[in-house]
């Protein structure tokens, strides 16, 4: 007789861990082993955030914190080098967690697929929802489409084909109705009707200023942030794909992602590869924020490459973090721990040679619009730092918007991320030869003290590190564990 219900489910799942759990016999280590924890930390994080901003709860906002701060805890511990010995003795559980939390991963996101590609999103939708629950399968709903900063990319790589400046024909009206957006993925700003609202507009009054701007489309309401503010690198990259046809632009992300993981799989020690084919698979923030269009697919494989590049091709890393730094500011917060690391491993020429490759990179793609119009590129590249935005993320924010505490100004926040970003790169400076890798980590820290400390921001940094930890501290020509690069920068100093 065929399985039903929770039966089958179960069968599925004890059926893909007795052909998984072979995965991890392949001499994994306690670091390793931490990724698949720290995966379903940041999933945790991820969704008590997203469940406490919903239904505007502090309690459930505050715990999703905290638990953003474990992430980066044990993310340190990844990076860390003498973690595989401190936790050598604890394989007898790390291990079987580990493969617990893959196996758990992998079957619930294969379900999830299946229903989503087979039924679509209209099989979460239930009668008679409570109000709270309507909230988060609306919310939910709208996860998988365009939110305005993908749209506005989208637009302005057609402006660009068309002949048009994209800074100057920015309008997030147009952009979100071409690309089927809701007004809930657009951005408010504390302006007209929204001045004296603190900490976040209702969904209700973001609603009513939206169906108002439907009706005169050309003229973006001063309540919605409308500015391209990213450089020209989130225009330029897309650019010939959608000359080929390509009409979504999460394909695009698809297209740079998958040949760059393919490549960082193949440089990774063939006895570890498997292990990293599983990390990414069980990575779901990344292949959710394809789906979601989130920009940041655009400047990850590009920022994967720059880390794990430098004691090979160092002139390809550079220029790989040019590029990265000519599509989205994020990558800027890296470049400091960057040119760190090839200070200390190459000396202060190679450095100044890093320096004027990343420039110049960054430079060729933007000043065509620089010489067009400076001051509007300016505004734009400023705009995520200048336009009166509302306090939104996972950081120490959510004491504001949590209303724990009323501080209705952001400069303290700002503060409070230029002094952590001092003290980390003062750090990484002192400490990089025992922690090379703890630089991408250290990198978006500030960002956790910032005014504006949004979920995409943490997203694919743990990859980046896992990747670079798995090559150079892991790997060698023969196959044979080398010492830790710490040891190997201790010789080239």
């Amino acid at each position: 007789m065929e399985p039903k219900g929770t039966e089958r489910y179960a069968l599925i799942y004890s059926a893909t861990k007795g052909r998984i759990s072979a995965l991890f016999h392949i001499n994994p280590t306690p670091r390793i082993l931490l990724f698949f924890i720290a995966v379903l930390i940041k999933l945790l994080a991820s969704a008590l955030s997203a469940i406490g901003f919903v239904w505007s709860n502090s309690a459930l906002l505050l715990t999703g914190t905290v638990i953003w701060l474990i992430w980066f805890v044990i993310l340190f511990l990844i990076a860390a080098p003498q973690t595989d010995r401190l936790l050598q003795n604890k394989m007898h559980w790390l291990k079987p967690a580990a493969l617990t939390i893959f196996t758990v991963l992998i079957v619930l996101g294969l379900i999830l697929l299946i229903i989503l590609t087979s039924y679509g999103l209209g099989v979460f939708k239930v009668d008679r929802l409570g109000e709270k629950q309507e909230q988060l399968v609306t919310a939910f709903e709208n996860v998988f489409a365009y939110n305005d900063a993908t749209a506005l990319c989208h637009q302005a790589t057609e402006n660009l084909i068309e002949g048009g400046n994209p800074y100057a024909n920015a309008n997030v009206v147009s952009a979100m109705q071409q690309f089927d957006g809701s007004y809930d993925k657009t951005t408010p700003l504390q302006e007209g009707r929204f001045a004296e609202i603190f900490p976040y507009p209702t969904t209700q009054a973001l609603e009513q200023i939206w169906l108002e701007a439907l009706e005169t489309p050309e003229q973006v309401p001063p309540e919605l942030e409308s500015q391209l503010g990213y450089p020209a690198g989130c225009f330029l990259l897309p650019a010939p794909f959608v000359l080929m046809g390509i009409e979504d632009i999460r394909i695009v992300y698809l297209i740079l992602i998958l040949p760059v993981l393919a490549y960082a799989t193949y440089k990774i020690p063939v006895n570890m590869r498997l292990l990293f084919i599983g990390a990414v698979l069980v990575s779901l923030e990344i292949w959710n924020s394809v789906a979601a269009g989130e920009t940041g697919s655009l400047y990850f494989p590009f920022l994967l490459l720059a880390w794990i590049l430098p004691k090979r091709h160092l002139w390809l890393s550079a220029l790989f973090m040019g590029i990265a730094v000519a599509t989205k500011q994020v990558s800027w917060f890296l470049v400091p721990f960057y040119l760190v690391l090839i200070f200390r491993m190459m000396g202060k020429r190679k450095t100044l040679s890093v320096m004027a490759i990343v420039a110049a990179v960054f430079f060729i793609a933007n000043s065509p619009f620089i010489i067009a119009d400076p001051g509007l590129w300016l505004t734009s590249m400023m705009s995520p730092m200048t336009d009166n935005l509302f306090p939104l993320g996972v950081g120490i924010v959510t004491f504001v918007t949590g209303s724990v505490l009323d501080i209705q100004s952001s400069l303290i926040f700002g503060a409070m991320e230029v002094i952590i970003g001092i003290v980390a790169i003062i750090w990484y400076f002192r400490n990089c030869i025992r922690y090379p890798h703890a630089g991408p980590l250290l990198a978006v820290l500030p960002l956790f003290f910032a005014w504006r400390s949004l979920w995409p921001y943490f997203f694919y940094f743990d990859i980046v590190i896992l990747a670079a930890v798995l090559i150079d501290e892991y790997g060698s020509k023969s196959s044979k564990q080398l010492a830790p690069v710490s040891v190997v920068m201790n010789k080239n100093k």
